[in-house]
């Protein structure tokens, strides 16, 4: 091993000091290996300590994540479907109309009981679950490694928002959940209870400025999006205004990101929910006239943050949605690279060909629920702060 050692080391005859080469082999094997599916590197720790040691190395981490986020390793994407039992599907397969697609029982770990679970967020290859109990957890699905938070001090009234994300100003994970509070002089603000993964503690942020939402905030550019909307009466009907409302993990504040186009804020829908598809902004609405031949539309904002980017790609005809019932209680997961639109509804998952102008079935449920969906990548990033310090 010594002879290595000086044979990986060169004679610098000006300075008078040894030098490595400018490519280490130990920088080879690790790009090599983060190209690898986290499957094959779980089994390739067991092989001797040093592969172990490599394996777990925060560079080899951060390097994989990379590739991971940016779609370079193979089949890195997948689909959580929060049903009893969870479900993990390839988001390639789902790309291909005509190949079988692949769906895996997760199991989850002992602290973690499946008990109408809520998914709070996905970054990174973590995936944070709220309990139904109260708890709340950090997973990470591949290698199973998994942190129960503590509980919280706050817990904001309900209804109740909430996300999880990345912070990288600090380098650290936080979770939060919020809702509706009075203030000593009587007007309604926002309180927040906020959870950093390095601190492994709850703090309470106050006194915010009011916003009216609710649900998962959709993670996108480091900071939670949420589609905020209120009901005024115009004449014979409720016309729905809405705009989007981001939280900055950084900043840790909330601000109107953009207000929707005017055609958007100003008609009559049911619902308008937001999502993100290869890094852009989208949102879908119910529409609520019993004149229009359109159940859903989908908009998506192709230069984040300009108003005027914001383009109607599809239009879901009504006549589609009756063999399915209860379009109303409907998700939408992802738009694919092919056009196609992934949702959830109470029976299961269907994709959305607006090509063909047809729907095909994705995953049955024998439950009569709407399960939640997410989309996560496979890395190897963990929630236990000792494991990926500088991560």
């Amino acid at each position: 091993m010594a002879g290595l050692q000086n044979w990986r080391q060169k004679l610098d005859p000006s300075a008078g000091v040894f030098k490595r080469p400018l490519i280490d082999s130990d920088d080879i094997i690790i790009d090599i290996l983060s190209r690898l599916p986290v499957k094959s590197l779980l089994q390739f720790r067991c092989v001797c300590k040093s592969w172990h040691t490599l394996i777990s190395d925060s560079h080899l981490v951060r390097k994989h994540l990379r590739r991971a986020v940016r779609g370079v390793n193979a089949n890195s994407s997948k689909l959580l479907i929060s049903n009893s039992p969870l479900y993990s599907i390839d988001y390639e397969a789902l790309e291909d109309v005509n190949s079988f697609v692949a769906i895996k029982e997760l199991h989850l770990p002992a602290p973690l009981v499946l008990d109408r679970m809520s998914i709070v967020g996905s970054c990174n290859g973590l995936i944070c679950l709220h309990e139904n109990k109260g708890d709340f957890f950090l997973w990470n699905p591949c290698t199973r490694d998994t942190l129960k938070l503590p509980g919280v001090t706050y817990f904001p009234s309900s209804p109740m928002f909430y996300g999880f994300g990345y912070d990288s100003t600090i380098e650290d994970y936080k979770v939060i959940v919020g809702g509706t509070s009075s203030s000593e002089s009587g007007l309604l603000t926002t309180t927040i209870a906020l959870f950093t993964l390095k601190s492994g503690s709850w703090r309470t942020v106050q006194d915010l400025n009011y916003v009216k939402l609710n649900g998962q905030g959709c993670l996108l550019n480091e900071a939670l999006h949420w589609v905020e909307f209120e009901w005024r009466w115009e004449g014979y009907f409720n016309v729905l205004s809405s705009r989007i409302i981001t939280f900055d993990l950084a900043g840790e504040e909330f601000q109107e990101m953009v207000p929707l186009s005017s055609y958007l804020s100003d008609q009559k829908y049911i619902s308008i929910r937001i999502g993100t598809t290869t890094n852009c902004l989208f949102v879908y609405m119910f529409n609520h006239s019993n004149f229009s031949d359109i159940a859903i539309t989908i908009w998506v904002m192709k230069e984040y943050g300009v108003k005027e980017s914001w383009t109607k790609i599809i239009d879901i005809p009504l006549e589609l949605f009756r063999p399915l019932q209860g379009v109303f209680f409907l998700n939408l997961i992802c738009i694919l690279e092919s056009g196609e639109v992934c949702m959830s509804y109470s029976s299961g998952l269907v994709s959305y060909n607006p090509k063909e102008n047809t729907f095909r079935s994705v995953l049955s449920s024998p439950v009569i629920l709407l399960p939640e969906a997410i989309m996560y990548v496979e890395t190897l990033v963990s929630p236990v702060v000792e494991s990926w310090a500088d991560i």
